[in-house]
């Protein structure tokens, strides 16, 4: 296979990379401390959650960094977008954890990946709608970001603030991408969409940081 040869495209496809690295890396890191959660499912949905992501990333590395006939190119698109649905109900259903400070229910986190699939069929209607994802994004975001501003003042803690800083990091990576403007050469030129990975990046480590650091939640409960 062949690089492209557009720069934007190629920074963007790096960049991917990397957060397919960093997301790895976090499953790696809460894998390693799982017997160490005091509810041993919310490492368990994290895991999926970054597990998720990496393969998103890992994908938007060859969709954009190579070049491909356009019908192998929408085939890479297909479960990436799969992929980016599941990480956002598991998102979801992490954040739910932290509020009930007890496991989610089977049925529920069942409900939450059949949305996510829902998301995945609303894509094949409407191929290359990358802002259908957006939307999607936009109300888990919300959601969570609302459950931790409340957590904030439940109980302050540096994990509470860790996650309320991933999420926000996460939100404004989402509006960059939506936005479809923004751009920047340092080096090398960026495009809306490295640009909304270079702030997601950040973004995954201040949530591995914050999942890390609150393993012991729930050990009055458990």
């Amino acid at each position: 296979m062949q690089f492209i040869d557009i720069q934007t495209e190629l920074t963007t496809a790096v960049t991917d990379l990397i957060m397919a690295v960093l997301s790895f890396a976090s499953v790696y890191l809460i894998g390693t401390r799982r017997g160490q959660f005091a509810i041993r499912q919310k490492a368990e949905i994290w895991m999926g959650a970054f597990s998720a992501l990496g393969l998103a990333g890992l994908l938007g590395f060859f969709a954009h960094g190579f070049m491909m006939s356009e019908a192998l190119n929408n085939a890479l698109w297909q479960p990436l977008y799969l992929s980016l649905g599941i990480t956002v109900a598991l998102f979801a259903a992490g954040v739910l954890v932290d509020l009930r400070v007890a496991p989610v229910p089977k049925g529920i986190l069942i409900l939450f990946i059949a949305v996510a699939v829902v998301f995945y069929g609303v894509t094949v209607v409407f191929p290359g709608s990358f802002l259908v994802f957006i939307a999607y994004e936009a109300i888990a975001m919300l959601f969570a970001l609302g459950a931790f501003i409340y957590l904030d003042f439940k109980i302050p803690a540096r994990w509470t603030f860790l996650m309320t800083g991933g999420i926000a990091l996460s939100i404004i990576a989402a509006v960059i991408q939506a936005t479809g403007s923004i751009g920047f050469t340092l080096i090398w030129e960026f495009d809306h969409n490295g640009v909304f990975h270079l702030v997601q990046m950040p973004g995954i480590l201040h949530l591995a940081a914050g999942v890390i650091e609150s393993r012991n939640r729930g050990g009055e409960h458990a």
